[in-house]
């Protein structure tokens, strides 16, 4: 059976006071030629309002996509059913997610729930007001009503973005038994117990890593070793390495370095990545409108000195990296457009663009291998 890569593109359609523009239609399907990194238009999904964040289960054919509105009480969850050969979405059914401005979804390593983090508005008084909800998917691919809930307490310095906290990032742990969110309002990595079969999430002893005041991580990903982590921080462009420890879950911050060059643009760090083998972090920033290839040390991990170029477009908010690693894909939200990068096999930092398609106010990319 041959295998298709299919990209995924969610897309704002309702105009926010956060984004500049509302030009798209829903999620956008494209098939990746593999070789040549072209992109192909296959299909568009209209019944979703602003999916800007999309998580895709491969093995059950299923894509998951966040509403972020504001002025919405509650975000929504969608669930999809993929049609590996044509690239259309069919809609299950939605959950509301228990807090405003959905920001971010996963699934967990297993495939059995969702995890969804709400950024909440600066108004910390909303109701449900929770940053951070769980959901068991079902047989049939719906997901369920929100199986648990958190919110998170406390602030940061900056008045403007950290009045309150905000849920922005979650992610299972290597070995499915956590999953970690971060925190922008409050400047933490809150590590929560995962229950996968039971679709729930429980709170854990010890206190959250924390980063210095003022940092905003936004964006987490886990080495592929399953001892390293890294965070991007919005407000600061920095990024921060951790330990993680297997047996309690815990995070341990080790150092922060900076993102950008000192004479770099004020940023607006965006998505963090890193290659399936482990040796290069990427990240995108808004500020200057890059992508950014940080090789990481062979033997403790440590984040070495990047190399900085352009996203293609303006306002890089979101990127995937092919499933056969020969390709970087960025949502340049702002130009309406998706731009596709070579990636150095020897390397893996970017190499010469080989593709441009318009695609209206872009938020969220993923890119999957499926057998059609």
């Amino acid at each position: 059976m041959p295998t298709t890569t299919l990209v995924f593109i969610g897309c704002i359609n309702r105009a926010v006071p956060h984004f500049a523009s509302a030009n798209g239609r829903g999620i956008a399907t494209f098939r990746l030629d593999d070789t040549t990194g072209k992109l192909t238009p296959l299909a568009e999904t209209a019944d979703v309002i602003n999916p800007s964040y999309l998580a895709i289960l491969t093995r059950r054919r299923l894509l998951f996509a966040t509403s972020e509105v504001f002025g919405w009480p509650e975000g929504r969850v969608s669930a999809y059913r993929i049609d590996a050969a044509t690239g259309a979405l069919t809609l299950l059914n939605r959950q509301a997610t228990r807090g405003s401005l959905s920001a971010h979804c996963n699934t967990d390593r297993d495939g059995r729930c969702v995890l969804v983090a709400n950024y909440g508005h600066e108004v910390g008084n909303e109701t449900p007001g929770q940053h951070v909800a769980s959901f068991a998917i079902l047989d049939n691919g719906m997901i369920s009503p929100a199986l648990s809930t958190f919110s998170h307490l406390g602030s940061g310095p900056d008045q403007a973005r950290q009045s309150v906290p905000h849920g922005h990032c979650l992610v299972p742990s290597p070995d499915n038994r956590f999953a970690v969110v971060t925190d922008l309002g409050t400047d933490e990595v809150v590590t929560y117990r995962l229950d996968a079969p039971s679709g729930r999430l429980m709170r854990v002893d010890g206190s959250p890593a924390r980063l210095p005041p003022g940092s905003g991580p936004r964006h987490f990903v886990f080495h592929p070793d399953g001892v390293m982590a890294y965070v991007v921080n919005e407000l600061n462009a920095t990024i921060g390495r951790f330990t993680y420890s297997v047996a309690e879950g815990a995070l341990r911050l080790l150092d922060v370095v900076r993102a950008l060059p000192e004479d770099a643009v004020p940023s607006h760090s965006a998505a963090l990545q890193i290659a399936a083998d482990g040796r290069v972090l990427y990240a995108s920033f808004r500020g200057d409108d890059s992508i950014a290839c940080y090789p990481l040390d062979p033997v403790d991990g440590s984040v070495l000195s990047p190399t900085v170029r352009s996203s293609g477009g303006k306002t890089p908010r979101s990127f995937a990296l092919s499933p056969s690693g020969k390709f970087l894909l960025v949502a340049n939200q702002d130009s309406d457009l998706v731009v596709t990068f070579r990636i150095d096999p020897l390397t893996g930092q970017l190499g010469e663009q080989v593709d441009a398609v318009p695609v209206g106010t872009p938020m969220c990319v993923q890119a999957v291998n499926l057998d059609s």
